[in-house]
């Protein structure tokens, strides 16, 4: 028979944390959740910083496309014969467009530049030190002046093919669609007309420009649609526009020297001997950028225009360049 222990084994003391061993255990806690907040806190500005710079790249190739598909169609008057045209300078903020038909052809030049010296009434808030391109052409699409509505305002330019049209003028521009009786190649029938276009690109200070304005710089257009001048906003954030034109010297459709406005003497001071320019602008951020680093001054050459100093403001800078052929103006030269 088995004779049981007289006394039951002491139990284990049970013992808590020191008060040394608490205040480490926080310590190395709060180090660790730190570490992993400036973590999530830099993987977030890293993504506003790409997302910014994104935003930037995204809009200058946006305005270089835009401005490219438009300005190298300058020029362009459809089925007008413009070997022995006379071109002219209308004021581009005018409801009254004026500079066509005549004899000889009287046409508007295709382009038209503006110095941060020269005034146009037409343009809201144009920033400071920046240019200014008038772009003129008539539509790509072709209108039956049958279906031109009476009374409208959109300005129409109409060519005569037919021969039998020489003694009237070869040329009608006209909103009254009853002007536009003008012939086809075949005699039997009207020819087609062509809307007008007429349109100012320049930088704005602001975008939305009420009251004191948001303070951001905008690319905006002019265009006169019918008789009024409307102002629309293209690109946030493009804070300079300058310009070079090429000037054809020697007649034979290719630039020979680069100006930044009109020459002193012979074909440089012409907008006529123009066909081809070179567009520099500068896009801006949209707010500010994080971190010193990118808070820095910058300096951005732009061709044979200007060099452009920024102040270290916060916001983020890019230059963009881009070369345009004026196909119309160049064409005819070289078929000369």
């Amino acid at each position: 028979m088995r004779t049981l222990p007289t006394t039951l084994p002491t139990a284990r003391r049970q013992r808590g944390v020191t008060l040394v061993e608490l205040l480490v255990g926080l310590t190395l806690g709060l180090v660790v959740t730190a570490s992993m907040l400036m973590l999530f806190a830099n993987a977030s500005a890293h993504g506003q910083d790409v997302a910014r710079a994104g935003m930037q790249i995204e809009n200058g190739r946006y305005v270089s496309e835009l401005m490219r598909e438009d300005v190298r169609l300058a020029g362009f008057y459809g089925e007008t014969s413009v070997a022995a045209a006379v071109y002219t300078q209308p004021d581009p903020c005018s409801i009254a467009p004026a500079g066509w038909g005549g004899t000889p052809l009287t046409l508007p030049t295709a382009v038209q530049g503006y110095t941060p010296a020269d005034a146009l009434a037409c343009l809201d808030h144009r920033k400071a030190g920046t240019d200014a391109l008038a772009v003129r052409r008539v539509g790509i699409t072709a209108i039956d002046p049958a279906t031109i509505v009476t009374g409208n305002t959109q300005y129409y330019v109409q060519y005569s093919f037919c021969v039998l049209d020489v003694a009237t003028p070869r040329l009608m521009f006209s909103k009254d669609p009853a002007a536009l009786t003008l012939r086809n190649r075949a005699c039997t029938g009207v020819n087609v007309a062509r809307p007008y276009v007429s349109r100012i690109y320049y930088v704005a200070e602001c975008n939305v420009c009420a009251g004191a304005g948001d303070g951001v710089p905008t690319l905006k257009r002019v265009d006169l649609v019918g008789t009024q001048l409307t102002t629309t906003a293209l690109a946030e954030g493009v804070d300079a526009l300058r310009v070079e034109y090429g000037f054809d010297i020697d007649g034979d459709g290719s630039p020979d020297t680069y100006l930044t406005t009109l020459g002193a003497l012979g074909p440089t001071a012409a907008w006529s001997n123009v066909v081809s320019v070179k567009l520099h602008f500068v896009t801006r951020s949209l707010d500010k950028a994080t971190g010193s680093n990118l808070a820095t001054a910058q300096e951005f050459d732009l061709g044979g225009t200007e060099v452009i100093a920024t102040a270290a403001d916060g916001y983020t800078r890019r230059a963009y360049s881009s070369a345009i052929r004026l196909i119309n103006p160049s064409s005819v030269r070289e078929a000369q």
